[in-house]
């Protein structure tokens, strides 16, 4: 059994000793790195050292409620976390330095080999206490930044999506601190879930998705805004553009996904402060493909470009409607057929097939059609006319569900 009363004079010989231990560790430190190692344990400064050192007497003394009261080791965790170095570097500076001070220890002239047991296991519990102290603080720092890198993500991926002016040093800034290159191309995807997903169900695709979306972004840069049940990522496309869309096409093979997910993507941008319009475009094409009921697919802006222009002009769209379609507008019956004959490629057999009539009664509804537009139903010209105005009064519709309760995507997301 080992006497408190030598621990203590092993304590009182640390103290005394306390300015020589911190300089012996200072100095080795510097030497490591002057041979060329990278870890910055010599940057610990000399008072940190010097109150571990002090920490350490109180412990030897037996005293551990007071070393519980004593300051941290210099929150090193934290500064390791923010400098982005490894957690081993949050905890290796307070090992070195606990080898210095068990050598000044086993030293003293007080401490026999029956007092070197209790000593080394006292300052052991103190340096365990120490690394277990800043591992926290590293685990807490990281969250914090974790947070806060993607509070950053999100809100630039929000402006650019809002269509708000912006700079293109601004977003260039905030891509630098997030490690996203804003000078390569990006893609816009957006991703709706029908029906709601609970928030766990959510966070499982979320998950499918984004490790598919990874794949093709091994650098890790994607930026993403989501709420449960919709997500607006922009995807880097250094390579083939149309890559993205093929690994999205991918991931709709599983038969789960495709009953549930509507997916539209935007054309791709040359940079990241031109990517706003990509967003804009995928959250239009989605729109567009949730109104139209485009479960697993992807559907892609060029496919729907009209859609998407007339989304952002009801004006021109109304105006398309009137002059082009006129009291056929009074006539449900006639605006189904005419969408028929176009869909079947003017075949009349298979429009009567379509809609389960006799051809004659597609005959005579053709006529009726002529009448009221003034277009001949065999003309190509006449009716490509005839089909921007359909898609003008799809458009118009999918705005009328919005006005009338059905959420807008961009509202929800931006929100």
């Amino acid at each position: 059994m080992s006497s408190p009363g030598t621990l203590s004079d092993a304590a009182t010989e640390l103290t005394a000793a306390t300015n020589q231990i911190a300089n012996e560790f200072i100095r080795l430190q510097v030497s490591a790195d002057s041979h060329g190692s990278e870890r910055l344990r010599s940057r610990e400064p000399f008072e940190i050292a010097r109150q571990i050192v002090a920490r350490c007497a109180v412990a030897l003394c037996g005293d551990d409620e007071l070393v519980s009261k004593q300051c941290a080791g210099g929150n090193r965790g934290a500064r390791a976390a923010l400098e982005g170095l490894p957690p081993a570097e949050a905890v290796d500076w307070i090992r070195a330095l606990e080898r210095v001070v068990n050598d000044r220890f086993l030293a003293c002239q007080s401490v026999d080999i029956s007092d070197a047991r209790e000593g080394l296991q006292r300052l052991g519990r103190l340096f365990d206490d120490l690394c277990t102290q800043e591992m926290d603080a590293y685990q807490n720092t990281v969250e914090e930044l974790s947070g806060w890198y993607s509070r950053v993500g999100t809100d630039l991926l929000g402006c650019l999506a809002s269509g708000a002016p912006v700079e293109p040093h601004t977003v260039n800034a905030q891509a630098r601190i997030l490690s996203v290159d804003p000078h390569q191309p990006f893609r816009a995807i957006a991703i709706s879930h029908e029906p709601a997903p609970s928030p766990q169900q959510w966070s499982r695709v979320r998950r499918r998705i984004l490790d598919g979306l990874r794949r093709h972004d091994p650098q890790g840069q994607i930026l993403v805004r989501d709420r449960t049940g919709l997500l607006l990522a922009l995807v880097p496309t250094l390579g083939d553009p149309s890559a993205v869309v093929e690994q999205l096409n991918r991931l709709l093979s599983d038969e789960e996904l495709s009953r549930s997910l509507f997916i539209a993507s935007g054309e791709p941008a040359a940079t990241l402060a031109a990517a706003g319009q990509s967003c804009r475009q995928a959250l239009s094409a989605l729109e567009i493909g949730v109104y139209r009921g485009q479960r697993g697919k992807v559907t892609q802006c060029t496919e729907v470009i009209l859609e998407v222009l007339l989304v952002h002009n009801n004006w021109v769209s109304r105006r398309i409607i009137h002059s082009r379609l006129g009291a056929l507008l009074e006539k449900p019956h006639l605006v189904e057929t005419l969408r028929s004959y176009i869909a079947c490629d003017m075949a009349l057999q298979r429009t009567a097939e379509e809609l389960v009539v006799h051809p004659n009664t597609v005959a005579y509804r053709l006529r009726q059609i002529a009448a009221l537009t003034g277009r001949d139903m065999r003309s190509v010209s006449d009716l490509a006319d005839l089909q921007v105005a359909l898609m003008a009064l799809d458009v118009v519709e999918m705005r009328k569900d919005l006005d009338n309760g059905r959420p807008d995507l961009r509202s929800l997301l931006l929100a």
